[in-house]
């Protein structure tokens, strides 16, 4: 690490909690590893995914394009996790340096959220707690006890910059409506003086939207948010039909890098400048069998954080019939494992996931990038 490096090193720090994790040095240790086994890929795991999804609930009330349940992939059973069990999941991951409260359903729908976020921090004081949600359900309320529950990050998902994109983007929100929800709960952090939870807004590129990720950008600036997440859709061939031209996409993108930097908006995630990921030469490649967007659903069942998303569809075991331990390092993980080793999908939903992400761009193909 460099000289001049270490200041903006210790702000990040400070601002994602991390200086308390310092104080874990087991829980260093393990991220560490972690890090290291993602890329060596063992069948044979030492370490334990240290970023971690728990599903509070599958319910949601929203019904946007782009998510498994408009397509008909919907789970077999909609429910919500018992606190209890909550406890008894959260207690066999005592090295969480990160804990995402979401899965395939809306966390503010669920009854329970704000006292599974106090104990979470009560357990984990050292640990980022995020949620992503829609946004339509933070009201006044909500709003207030988001500043002092212990929640770290609000990631909300908005998706468009015209109310009519929106619309039919996100079916069943309103985007004068969120507008305001975030701008309520940017003036309550503000008049509360609270340091946390940073809020953040998400643009997915779909076909709908396209043309609207600089304007979003903008919109987000005007409201005062912490930071701005875009994601390229590039997902599973399980119905979805979006895909971009690649000389409107890599326009698109230029352009909004340039007005990012113009407004001194602060950006987590945006797509990078290679797109080997849509070359249709690529072999199969995934971390997710070592940890990577690791997912417990809200009765219990570990599932991949993507493409295989409901124990109905595909599990590897359950955290309330037998101990984490037992389940990371099966018979099941590490055949999976071996076989994303050798650039086999392991299912057909992986298999589906490669061959739609080589479709992304219509025309030309484009090469490794």
């Amino acid at each position: 690490m460099k000289l001049q490096e270490i200041p903006e090193k210790l702000r990040r720090l400070r601002s994602d909690y991390g200086l308390k994790v310092l104080l874990h040095p087991e829980v260093v240790r393990n991220y560490l590893l972690h890090e290291k086994e993602k890329t060596e890929k063992p069948v044979v795991m030492s370490s334990v995914p240290w970023a971690i999804e728990i599903e509070m609930t599958n319910r949601c009330n929203l019904a946007c394009t782009q998510c498994f349940r408009s397509k008909g992939l919907k789970p077999y059973r909609l429910g919500d996790m018992d606190p209890a069990n909550y406890r008894q999941i959260l207690d066999q991951f005592p090295s969480a340096a990160l804990i995402v409260l979401n899965g395939f359903g809306e966390p503010m729908m669920y009854p329970h959220f704000f006292d599974i976020v106090e104990y979470t921090h009560k357990a984990r004081p050292w640990a980022k707690i995020g949620i992503y949600t829609n946004g339509m359900l933070i009201d006044d309320e909500k709003a207030r006890k988001m500043m002092d529950c212990g929640l770290t990050e609000v990631s909300i998902s908005i998706d468009a910059a015209r109310p009519e994109t929106y619309r039919k983007v996100r079916r069943g929100g309103k985007l004068d409506v969120l507008h305001e929800n975030i701008r309520r709960l940017i003036r309550i952090k503000r008049e509360t003086k609270a340091r946390f939870p940073h809020v953040g807004v998400n643009f997915v590129m779909v076909n709908d939207n396209e043309g609207e990720l600089v304007p979003f950008i903008e919109q987000a600036r005007e409201m005062g948010v912490d930071y701005v997440n875009c994601i390229s859709m590039a997902t599973w061939d399980w119905g979805f039909g979006n895909r971009r031209f690649e000389a409107s996409y890599r326009a698109e993108l230029t352009a909004a890098r340039k007005r990012l930097d113009e407004l001194g908006m602060a950006c987590k995630s945006f797509p990078g400048d290679s797109f080997g990921w849509a070359d249709p030469r690529r072999t199969f490649d995934c971390n997710f069998f070592w940890g990577e967007n690791f997912r417990v659903t809200y009765d219990g069942n570990i599932t991949l954080g993507c493409c295989t998303p409901f124990a109905e569809t595909f599990t590897y075991g359950n955290l309330l019939d037998q101990p984490f331990s037992e389940i990371w390092n099966n018979d099941l993980f590490r055949r999976n494992r071996e076989m994303a080793k050798r650039g086999e999908p392991p299912v057909s939903a992986c298999a589906s996931c490669d061959a739609f992400c080589k479709r992304f761009f219509t025309a030309p193909q484009i090469g490794t990038g």
